[in-house]
């Protein structure tokens, strides 16, 4: 496929930016002039990939931030798993095809060699941006699907102490930080002194499920911001909640990535289809659909 330069989308006061040859990846988003997704410090040093990262490292060096749909899988690649897998799927870090684009909208494309694929339209918003997606199946087999958004928060919504509202029918479980269930799920905010509901330089990293989320939001709110991840579709009833803020300090983090990742998704952990918990089976013609939306207003100056 031939090189596909960046795609600039813009409504009113935001502004964005896809990059088509690396998993279609939402690689800034602009309200107001302000940033809003998250940027790794080495994010100008990475190059579109020529085969799909076989490992997490590998994957974490071509990541630049933002947002990216992880495809046909999120998580540890299953070792087992025919078509071979890679981490986060093979989609997420992938040349996507531009299809069609206007002032504020990109449509996008991707299949495999075995029938399977996804179609992307992100389009930017008043106060932020969408995207919706359709995937089917079109290969003799039925395929085993882990899905996620990869929607990553930073820049200056991560600049003050932050809120995390979710609704209390919500569960909470525990995962390792490769996402892996490591505790039993409690309603939500979990146990008090484990303080789920802050995010401030006192939060830890670290990785939770956020189980059946009904309605299906996560609000964040600081003295300077309110944002909220909405998002439609029964294909994700989860979320998983990822905090760094600079807290880990081997590489490749460095103590330097802020990151807030509120992720809807298909199961309630992140250990990919090697864990059969809320996995989906999408047989030969088969089609999912879902949508999801993130929403970004400033209330004053960061600090």
């Amino acid at each position: 496929m031939t090189a596909q330069p960046p795609v600039h989308l813009a409504h009113g006061a935001v502004s964005a930016t896809v990059l088509p040859d690396e998993g279609g990846v939402l690689i800034d988003l602009l309200v107001h002039g302000r940033p809003v997704l998250a940027r790794t410090p080495w994010a100008s040093a990475v190059a579109p990939a020529a085969r799909p990262a076989p490992t997490e490292d590998e994957w974490v060096a071509r990541w630049r931030g933002g947002w990216q749909l992880c495809f046909p899988t999120a998580g540890q690649p299953d070792a087992r798993a025919q078509p071979a897998q890679s981490f986060h799927g093979v989609a997420s870090q992938a040349p996507w095809l531009l299809v069609s684009q206007s002032t504020d909208s990109a449509a996008l494309g991707w299949n495999d060699r075995e029938g399977l694929w996804a179609e992307r339209l992100w389009r930017a918003t008043e106060h932020g941006i969408s995207v919706a997606t359709r995937v089917g199946n079109d290969g003799d087999d039925t395929r085993v699907l882990a899905i996620a958004e990869h929607l990553i928060l930073g820049g200056d919504v991560l600049a003050g102490p932050l809120a995390i509202d979710v609704d209390p029918a919500t569960m909470l479980r525990p995962l390792d930080y490769a996402g892996l269930p490591a505790g039993d799920a409690t309603p939500w905010p979990g146990d008090d002194a484990e303080r789920f509901t802050i995010v401030d330089a006192a939060t830890p990293a670290r990785v939770a499920a956020l189980q059946t989320v009904r309605p299906q939001r996560v609000k964040v709110t600081g003295p300077h911001v309110r944002a909220a991840v909405s998002w439609q579709g029964e294909t994700l009833p989860h979320a998983l909640l990822w905090q760094e803020l600079g807290v880990s300090t081997e590489p490749p983090w460095n103590g330097e990535v802020m990151a807030l990742g509120i992720e809807p998704t298909s199961t309630p952990h992140g250990g990919g289809t090697a864990l059969d918990d809320g996995l989906v089976r999408l047989p030969p013609g088969g089609e999912l659909t879902w949508s999801v939306d993130l929403h970004v207003t400033w209330t004053k100056e960061t600090p």
